[in-house]
């Protein structure tokens, strides 16, 4: 408005007219810098900052640092590409990450080919400012492979004499290892190689040292202690052990394959430190029996969290009678393919393991606690893909101490109730595409009165809840269906109930635990509400059959995957296979 003064100036209408636009003109920009200056103070924008790498023989994890974005709404998309190629594939973005003093983003690269360069190109942005895209050069490592061109010398138990020949072998380990040279290959005679028998001699990279069964009897042995790197035994057995075999001098790059170990109480047993080990085809029966629900006495313990203890894969083991399964990743892990049942604790104990934790593929039946352990998770994410877990005393999910993880595409079967403890951390998770079974019925999630957060994300799940009356609790309210449930929290907007007498091709779980549940493959039938039910996850279920996705661990006309130890172990992990979606 105009003060009384200044309209008493002589001017004409049309100048009254230009002042007073210029005066609405100057309020406008005024009030516009002042509102551009309070958004500017309310912003939470993000500065990115390092990057950090690393690798497996099929995965590649990132780690991205970043300060800021206290409202957890930067993403970052993935894309990667064969550096021998000109064609970007989506991976799923990473995971924003904000846990024990870390505030970053991070994920993975799944299902790689092994020794083989990959461009990653990561592309940041946060809505309220901040933005920046990386490409990234990792290799893949090399799957592990005897040099082609070494030495190869005869082992018999022993001391003493002999030059390595077939007519002359050395007598004893000891003997043998004063000789042996990287890329050397030294067969291992049938015989009791005697008391504990340390291999302290390295190879190199490319060319370990290898210790191989010769194929003519149990290469039989009270004991092993693996202090030196690249040193790789295959084909050995070691019986009636506390401590089977145990590294020393945290080594790296140790293969232990095609190997067997029985009724020792510790099998594999990794000392602090020591990374990128290939334990892979290894049969474990330990002393342990399911019934005790006993805590100590692992199958594979790569004792991670305390130093650096990363890179490993653990691939295509038999697993049974021991307490948990595999344990303790520290970080950057790949475990698959491994047939995991009867034990007295945990199928997979993931704790106290850091970001990029990854479990694909594996069968784990009938454990006296839960099928895989978040106790603590010390940081994120972890990836649970693809499994078949069944038949737990507790709950398919131990949950103490969590954060993020991706759990998707699995199939899940316990007796009753689903999950018996602490529910609502699941909500901090994508969790998608999965088939969640009571056989006898029952409560399938309770998350009290936990309500979703940044970190939830949760679809296209499918359930069977029997004659349960109360699947659902959320928010401290009881839902008695899946649309209920959506529509009150906004969870499973596209999940749905199932019926597993009218879905499943194959399921055989003969009654609560800790009954044993056989070995099979919980396939899909057609006309179950569960084909191609799912969402679309870049890297995870790429080259699906049909018009979506199959929900579970399974797609309905690809192949099988194996578990527990191959003839002729193949060069690729079992995946999805990438290319065209088809029609059945």
């Amino acid at each position: 408005m105009v003060s009384a003064d200044f309209r008493a100036v002589a001017l004409p209408g049309r100048c009254w007219q230009r002042v007073a636009l210029a005066i609405v003109v100057l309020f406008t920009l005024f009030r516009g810098s002042n509102l551009a200056v309070l958004r500017a103070q309310s912003a939470d924008p993000t500065t990115p900052g390092a990057v950090r790498s690393y690798s497996t023989i099929y995965s590649i994890g990132i780690e991205w640092d970043i300060l800021g974005d206290a409202d957890h709404d930067a993403t970052a998309a993935v894309e990667f590409r064969p550096t021998s190629t000109t064609t970007w594939r989506r991976a799923l973005p990473l995971m924003r990450v904000d846990i024990n003093g870390a505030n970053m983003l991070a994920g993975s690269v799944l299902f790689l080919t092994p020794n083989t360069s990959y461009q990653v190109r990561l592309t940041l942005s946060d809505p309220d400012g901040g933005s920046e895209t990386q490409t990234l050069t990792i290799a893949t490592r090399p799957l592990p492979t005897p040099f082609a061109g070494g030495r190869v010398f005869h082992v018999t138990p022993g001391s003493g004499a002999g030059n390595g020949s077939p007519t002359s072998p050395f007598r004893g380990i000891a003997a043998a290892q004063t000789a042996a040279q990287p890329g050397d290959l030294l067969l291992l005679h049938a015989g009791n190689y005697g008391g504990r028998i340390t291999f302290d001699k390295p190879g190199t990279a490319g060319r370990h040292i290898v210790w191989r069964a010769a194929g003519d009897g149990e290469a039989l042995f009270a004991g092993i202690d693996v202090a030196a790197s690249y040193v790789w035994l295959d084909g050995v057995t070691i019986r009636n052990q506390p401590y089977a075999l145990m590294s020393k001098n945290a080594p790296s790059d140790v293969v232990i394959t095609r190997s067997g170990f029985f009724n020792n109480h510790y099998s594999i047993y990794l000392q602090r430190g020591g990374s990128y080990w290939y334990i892979a085809d290894n049969t474990i029966v330990g002393d342990t029996p399911i019934e005790t629900e006993s805590f100590d006495g692992e199958g594979i313990e790569l004792n991670g969290g305390f130093s650096e203890s990363n890179g490993h894969v653990v691939a295509h083991n038999d697993i049974t009678n021991i307490a948990d399964g595999i344990s303790n990743g520290d970080f950057n892990i790949d475990v698959f393919g491994n047939d995991i049942y009867d034990v007295s604790d945990d199928g997979f104990e993931g704790d106290p393991g850091g970001a990029n934790i990854r479990v694909w593929g594996n069968r784990i039946h009938n454990a006296a606690h839960n099928g895989v352990s978040f106790q603590p998770q010390e940081s994120a994410p972890w990836y649970i893909l693809r499994n078949q877990l069944a038949g737990f005393k507790e709950a398919p999910f131990k949950f103490r101490t969590t954060d993020r993880a991706v759990i998707a595409h699995n199939t899940i079967v316990m007796w009753g109730k689903m999950i018996c403890c602490n529910d609502a951390h699941l909500l901090r998770s994508v969790v998608k595409n999965n088939l969640w079974i009571s056989v006898a019925g029952g409560q399938i999630w309770d998350f009290g009165s936990s309500v979703r957060d940044w970190r939830t994300d949760f679809d296209s799940d499918g359930f069977d809840w029997g004659s349960s009356t109360v699947p659902f609790r959320y928010g401290g309210v009881v839902y008695s269906s899946v649309a209920a449930l959506a529509a009150a929290s906004g969870l499973e907007a596209r999940g749905l109930r199932i019926n597993r007498s009218a879905c499943f091709g194959t399921f055989n779980v003969p009654g609560p635990p800790l009954s044993p549940i056989p070995p099979q493959h919980m396939t899909l039938k057609a006309g179950c509400a569960a084909l191609d039910a799912g969402t679309i996850l870049p890297n995870i279920n790429d080259g699906f059959v049909g018009t979506g996705p199959d929900l579970g661990a399974y797609e309905l006309g690809q192949t099988l995957p194996a578990y527990g130890p191959r003839t002729t172990p193949p060069l690729l992990p079992p995946t999805p296979p990438t290319g065209l979606r088809v029609v059945r």
